[in-house]
């Protein structure tokens, strides 16, 4: 159960939602969001999945968002708005909810925090405790710098950034506006380049830099190296999961989902909204093309055409690889059937 500080009447949240209305009691205040069988009085739900019929028929919520095809007769004493998608139109107010009790930030810098005085700070920027700022850091208005994160020589960070605690921005990092970076993350530390010469491993000097655009989301110790010359670049809206590494050179499109513990190898181009499950593999200077979805645990070997579905190591289509795994379980049978007829011969 999230409970917010700000309440909100019944019609303050209709006149949000679209859908129709079944109100029973005008007069119940809202003020928090929660699972069905958590849910009080004063809380708003939503119903989806018909499993969940018991749990609805149970539940003490004030508000319950419904599908349209909904027997309003199984819930007669409670409010309800029958709309579209109510999962979505739930997190919608959620969203809208969490703003509406958000409290205007205002510029403020911890005493412990180190600032260079040739940074540039935009208005209201929150610097939190051990915080370091380096030498020519551009920050737009609004961020939020929490404790003990670092932010390099030379970066630019757009407006209505955050970064969480233990944060840590290599020099020349370029973040654009609304990005948000968990704890743990290390953006721009050297790619994984090595040359084997004269004996031993040289190292490839890594002189490029981490372009992150808007809107983009990166979880918790995830890490994204500088690429070698150029730039490593996480497209427009792209959602990264914890645990991802990102290798140098990597080009990420607009609005893929990047789940945890994937592992993209130098100079993999990933293309607009893909999806890649947890644990897959990239091996490196491969393109996994627009649309293309990619099954968990999966290991890509070669090029991933357009709006493809790939499942397996190596993958493969998706479709034919669950027929080769439900072929497989029917092995032991057929090991059987053949000594059996060795045996018969």
């Amino acid at each position: 159960m999230k409970q917010f500080p700000k309440e909100l009447k019944i019609n303050q949240i209709t006149s949000r939602l679209p859908g129709q209305e079944v109100i029973r009691d005008k007069k119940v205040i809202l003020n928090n969001v929660a699972e069905l069988d958590e849910a009080n009085a004063h809380s708003v739900c939503f119903f989806e999945n018909k499993k969940f019929l018991d749990a609805l028929k149970k539940s003490k919520a004030g508000l319950v968002l419904v599908p349209p095809s909904f027997d309003i007769s199984q819930k007669p004493n409670t409010n309800l708005i029958l709309t579209d998608k109510p999962y979505v139109k739930f997190m919608m107010l959620v969203k809208t909810w969490q703003q509406l009790n958000a409290p205007q930030q205002t510029a403020y810098q911890a005493s412990s925090a180190s600032v260079s005085n040739s940074a540039k700070l935009g208005k209201n920027v929150w610097i939190g405790q051990n915080v370091v700022i380096a030498a020519e850091v551009e920050i737009g208005s609004n961020c939020k710098i929490e404790a003990n994160s670092f932010i390099g020589k030379n970066s630019r960070l757009g407006k209505n950034c955050h970064l969480f605690p233990n944060v840590n921005l290599y020099e020349n990092t370029i973040l654009k506006d609304n990005v948000i970076i968990h704890s743990g993350c290390v953006i721009g530390a050297d790619g994984f380049g090595y040359l084997f010469h004269e004996g031993k491993q040289q190292k490839i000097p890594q002189v490029g830099n981490v372009v992150i655009h808007s809107d983009v989301e990166i979880g918790a110790n995830t890490t994204i190296d500088r690429s070698t010359i150029g730039s490593t670049v996480i497209g427009e809206g792209t959602k990264i999961d914890n645990l991802v590494q990102i290798g140098h050179n990597c080009k990420i499109g607009k609005y893929s989902i990047i789940c945890a513990q994937v592992g993209l190898a130098g100079s993999t181009e990933i293309g607009d909204r893909v999806y890649l499950a947890g644990q897959v593999g990239v091996a490196g200077h491969l393109k996994i093309h627009d649309g293309a979805m990619i099954g968990a645990q999966s290991g890509i070997s070669k090029d991933v055409p357009e709006n493809a579905k790939y499942f397996g190591t190596p993958a493969i289509d998706a479709g034919l690889q669950k027929r080769i795994c439900i072929a497989q379980r029917q092995l032991p049978k057929l090991l059987k059937k053949i000594k059996k007829i060795k045996v018969e011969k």
